[in-house]
This record gives C-alpha cells, sequence and structure tokens, in this order.
C-alpha cells in the first residue's frame, strides 16, 4: 500500500509539473516534521507545477535545491501529552528559473505574487509546536501549530526592451509571514496531513527611479511614446489570504487564495489589486542527502 500512494503522488505530481511553474509554498519536509528530533538535516531537490500556467507558453518545470535544518528547543512530556518545540531554517535556489521577459509579453502579474516555487534565492524560518498523546502513540496522529517567514527574490531581465539605458529590469523582493495550524499522521503505510496557513505577504519592486520596465513587460503593443505617457505603477504592495496545504508523503497539494492593496504613491498595477488572487500547485521533493537519528522506539 504505501508502494502505491508513492506511486499516486508521484503520478499527480508529474501530471502538473509539465503544466507550469509550481505554487506550492516549500514546507518543511513531512518527515522532519513528523519526527523533528530523528530527521534534523536533509539536502533536497524539488519540482512541481501550477494550474494557472497551464495556457502559458512560458511554463516550465521547476528544479530547486533545498538544505532544511531542524533544531530541538525544548521536549516535554505534561498531561499526557508530548510536547515539542523546534525551529526550521532552510535555504533555497532555484538556478534554472526563466527570468528573461520580452519587451511587451504581458507577464501573468501572478508571478510576482506567487513566488513559493518561482524564485531564484528563499531564505526561510519555522518555529514549530508539535503535540502528541504519550499514551496512545500507536495512533500515529499529532497536531502542530507553526509560525513561518520567508525572504523570497527574483531578479528579471527584460529583453528588446525600447529603452534598453533605463528599462534593464527590476527585482521582485517578497517577504511573506504567518502560521499554520494542522494535523499529522501514518496513513496507510505512508504520512498524510492537512493545515490551514493565513498569512500576510508583501511585495516590492526594486528598480531604478526612472524605470518603467515593469510596465513594459505587463502591457501589450507597447512603444516609447506609450511607456512616455504612462506613470509609474506603485513599487509596493501587501496583501493577506489563507493556503490550505495537504502532504501526502513526498507530495503536497496546495490551494491558495489571497488580496492584495497598493501601498505609497502611485496607480495601481492591473491585474494585481483588482481581482482575489487564486492558484492551485503541487510540489514533489526528493531526498538527496539526510541525517537521521536511529529510531528508538516503534512509534517513529
Amino acid at each position: 500500500m504505501k508502494k502505491l500512494l508513492n506511486q499516486f503522488s508521484i503520478l499527480v505530481s508529474l501530471s502538473i509539473l509539465f503544466v507550469g511553474k509550481a505554487l506550492a509554498q516549500h514546507p518543511v519536509p513531512i518527515d522532519m516534521l513528523y519526527q523533528p528530533l530523528d530527521d534534523y538535516f536533509r539536502f533536497s531537490g524539488a519540482g512541481g507545477g501550477s494550474l494557472y500556467g497551464l495556457f502559458k507558453p512560458s511554463g516550465a518545470a521547476s528544479g530547486i535545491m533545498s538544505l532544511d535544518a531542524n533544531f530541538n528547543l525544548k521536549e516535554k512530556v505534561e498531561n499526557a501529552k508530548r510536547k515539542i518545540n523546534t525551529l526550521a531554517v532552510n535555504f533555497k535556489i532555484h538556478p534554472f528559473v526563466n527570468s528573461l521577459i520580452g519587451s511587451g509579453d504581458s507577464i501573468d502579474v501572478r508571478r510576482f505574487i506567487f513566488q513559493d516555487n518561482d524564485f531564484r534565492v528563499q531564505f526561510g524560518a519555522r518555529f514549530t509546536r508539535l503535540k502528541e498523546r504519550e499514551k496512545l502513540p500507536n495512533l500515529g496522529f499529532k497536531s502542530y501549530a507553526q509560525g513561518f517567514a520567508d525572504i523570497i527574490i527574483l531578479p528579471f531581465q527584460v529583453s528588446n526592451s525600447v529603452d534598453p539605458t533605463e528599462n534593464k529590469g527590476f527585482t521582485t523582493l517578497s517577504i511573506n509571514a504567518g502560521g499554520k495550524f494542522g494535523i499529522i499522521g501514518k496513513f496507510m503505510g505512508g504520512k498524510f496531513g492537512i493545515s490551514a496557513n493565513p498569512q500576510l505577504d508583501m511585495l516590492l519592486i526594486l528598480d531604478g527611479t526612472n524605470s518603467k520596465a515593469l510596465e513594459e513587460v505587463t502591457i501589450q503593443n507597447v512603444s516609447t511614446a506609450l511607456l512616455d505617457a504612462l506613470p509609474r505603477s506603485a513599487r509596493a504592495y501587501i496583501g493577506g489570504g489563507v493556503k490550505i496545504e495537504v502532504p501526502l508523503n513526498d507530495f503536497i497539494l496546495s490551494f491558495d487564495i489571497r488580496r492584495y492593496f497598493k501601498m505609497g504613491s502611485g496607480p495601481e498595477l492591473a491585474g494585481l489589486t483588482d481581482r482575489t488572487q487564486f492558484s492551485i500547485g503541487g510540489v514533489a521533493t526528493g531526498t538527496i542527502f539526510k541525517n537521521v537519528k536511529r529510531k528508538k522506539d516503534k512509534d517513529k
């Protein structure tokens, strides 16, 4: 049965993989979350896809390299429950992401906000409180509450710009923070869970003072005269929303909904703040190397 579940998760992840870029947030690997004191370091590779890129010619598979580490902060047994507090940190790099945009390509602005698999570099930290019933370990179910924060960076370059001196490109910087509340357990020989993740997101678009590279790649039929007449859009936005994650062994399916608002001066960025943003995505993770302590009891 475990082999069947693994094959199913691989099949689903591959079906999404070739659709487009993944939008599922990369959480702590499921084994590191389930048994944080034993499974404390991993070097992994990940790939996935999203449904929003289905009809986008720029859709491509992800190829992410990830380092994850768990640090034990506190462990105790209280009121017949075992409680473990850990701090997980991660560093991810995506060397194969396509960050070159043609002038007038009219890029989908959702690429700026759903950057969980669409980034060059990501730094993250997660504080987790994991609980399980000490007297009923064989049931295998655990609950957890988690606070997380991520910094996500993706530089874009503009090709064939109508103003190559000023519109060389820009960088999106996302700062995401929030909580995660869920359960995780053993199911038919594998591990299964579900969580709700309320979060706040800040999007900053970094470029030169006179650059209109952002406007050049978000409108069609661009020209020098049109760009000169357009004001610069706001370069800062804040959003809030919730994500539902369903991990199954090394595959994670996610549903993400957010709403964004402009910060500072400048007009709204068309397609970003005038509607609620929604995505469905999945990601499959394969471990290249890991450090695991020897299991101490049959519950682990």
